[in-house]
């Protein structure tokens, strides 16, 4: 990811992998980060416009500190497996700038350019678009517009079928901060849903993964179980119309006793929403493939936090992990890998991040300290990147 004067981050260029834990202080712009993958999916999903009114409009986005800046660019690497072969990856850059547009009336910002590219070069599905004029390098004497505060993308993928592809990939990134109030509320039952950003829908989450992927249900249910012992198992609990949860447990006597989302501590309930998050059926079969989550271990007990570690080590085989964290309880272990560490820190205001500085990594490998040691010491820095290239794309 690539990202220039989205809120607080000036510019970063980090490379993810499939598990990315954000490492820093409160306050550090790690949500930024997170909120950055988000607004590139809300924005295919709906519009750019759409996008920028739930975060409260543009100044809200826009970098202001050292200097307030009038753009804001985002664009990711990734790869998609092949058309032709599903274990074949094809490698894709898609990004744009949005510009506050501050003498127009009708449109208070635009795209100032959007630009999507494959390696090798698919030509039929590569474009570039400046101010809502759209070149195709295989057409370069044709010229397509778009309105100039719209994605192309959106309007290409329903005639391009490889768009296509690509647009569901990016609408397929789920970024989840859950709330106990709601993780304990009742949902209308609903087929085959969806965890919602805030933990709607936990039940029915859980009875479909108990239905499709029983495996995986017990995998979920021994985690909480570590996480809460006495825990066996948590489901889905229908009361009429509506959804709600129910938690297994033990007694001293051996008798099993079932117990309502109220009777659950918020440690547990929040824990049930991590597992369903990172296990739910739509990871399993590839619409999601992407799970953000802001700060997983909220209010866990610290001698539960390796058993969340696992969790999320386990759930990055089969969907792309990024969670972010201010626990050092969670990265006290001699097994984290380095690679999956970004470290996130804040100067005047400016997030910087990056990966371990090379003599944080080289204490940690040589037994010294551990991430979580390092991170209680306030000694976690990131290394600086070189962001030196010069366009939208990488070449």
């Amino acid at each position: 990811m690539r990202i220039r004067n989205y809120k607080s981050i000036a510019e970063c260029d980090v490379t993810v992998g499939p598990l990315a834990l954000l490492v820093g202080p409160n306050g550090t712009g790690k949500s930024n980060f997170l909120d950055a993958l988000a607004f590139v999916s809300d924005a295919v999903t709906s519009t750019p416009q759409r996008a920028i009114e739930v975060r409260n409009g543009l100044p809200e986005i826009l970098r202001r500190v050292p200097e307030p800046a009038a753009s804001f660019s985002i664009v990711i690497d990734f790869a998609l497996p092949s058309e032709a072969d599903d274990s074949e990856w094809e490698r894709w850059t898609y990004g744009f700038e949005i510009a506050t547009a501050p003498d127009s009336v009708e449109h208070p910002f635009y795209v100032s350019w959007e630009e999507c590219r494959s390696f090798p070069t698919t030509q039929t599905s590569d474009f570039r678009a400046e101010r809502g004029v759209v070149s195709r390098p295989h057409h370069p004497a044709k010229e397509v517009s778009v309105d100039p505060d719209r994605l192309y993308l959106q309007s290409a993928s329903a005639v391009n079928k490889t768009l296509s592809r690509l647009t569901r990939a990016l609408r397929g990134m789920r970024f989840y901060n859950f709330a106990t109030s709601t993780l304990r509320l009742p949902q209308p039952a609903a087929e085959r849903a969806v965890l919602g950003r805030r933990g709607e829908h936990l039940g029915d989450v859980l009875g479909d993964l108990s239905d499709s992927y029983p495996d995986v249900k017990g995998r979920v249910d021994d985690y909480l179980a570590a996480v809460a012992p006495g825990v066996i198992g948590i489901d889905r609990h229908a009361v009429g119309r509506y959804v709600t949860i129910e938690m297994r447990q033990r007694s001293d006597e051996g008798a099993d006793a079932t117990f309502g989302p109220d009777a659950m501590s918020d440690g547990t309930i929040r824990t049930a929403g991590v597992l369903a998050a990172l296990f739910q059926p739509s990871t399993q079969y590839g619409q999601i493939n992407l799970v953000g989550i802001e700060e997983p271990e909220t209010a866990l007990h610290p001698a539960a936090a390796g058993a969340l570690y696992d969790a999320l080590t386990e759930a990055s085989e089969h969907v792309q992990v990024i969670a972010t964290t201010q626990s050092d309880d969670l990265l006290d272990r001699d097994d984290v890998d380095l690679d999956s560490v970004l470290a996130v820190t804040s100067t005047s205001g400016v997030t910087v991040i990056g990966p371990l500085d090379a003599a944080s990594q080289q204490i940690v490998r040589d037994g010294l300290f551990t991430v979580g040691a390092l991170m209680r010491a306030n000694q976690l820095s990131p290394e600086p990147v070189a962001l030196d290239r010069p366009g939208p794309v990488a070449e």
